[in-house]
């Protein structure tokens, strides 16, 4: 086992020069009495209110959000979907705009017309153009 050439490895954490790191230990609180553990008991009232409360908020809530992620999905179906902004909403007809163009100026073309045309366009260049052969055959 080669396991001399790690011998002089030492364990543990580094340590920089000059830096005095101290970790302080958190300080554990005194355990309250019984007199004041009855006095800070919940009324009735208080546990329903907490209960309520717990009920409102579901697991998948998360705190910052108003709505948890399903609620807004459901949210966002009812009302008909997301609502576009106004950049949105001209970035899609610019692009409906430019496809309907392409259409009336390309025409609707099967795949068989387009590799036929392709291969007229192919067939009208010069030697130049054409893959050379490599290897015997």
């Amino acid at each position: 086992m080669p396991s001399s050439d790690y011998t002089t490895a030492i364990g543990g954490g580094l340590k920089l020069k000059g830096a005095g790191i101290d970790k302080k230990k958190k300080k554990k609180k005194p355990k309250p009495t019984e007199d004041a553990s009855e006095s800070s008991k919940p009324t009735t009232t208080e546990v329903a209110k907490r209960d309520d409360d717990a009920a409102d908020k579901s697991p998948s809530h998360t705190p910052g959000r108003s709505l948890s992620p399903e609620k807004a999905e459901q949210s966002l179906k009812e009302a008909g979907g997301r609502r576009k902004t106004e950049a949105e909403r001209r970035h899609d007809e610019m692009r409906r705009k430019r496809m309907e163009e392409r259409m009336k100026r390309e025409g609707v073309k099967t795949h068989k017309e387009k590799v036929e045309e392709l291969n007229k366009y192919l067939s009208g260049l010069s030697e130049h153009h054409d893959m050379p052969k490599i290897g015997p055959g």
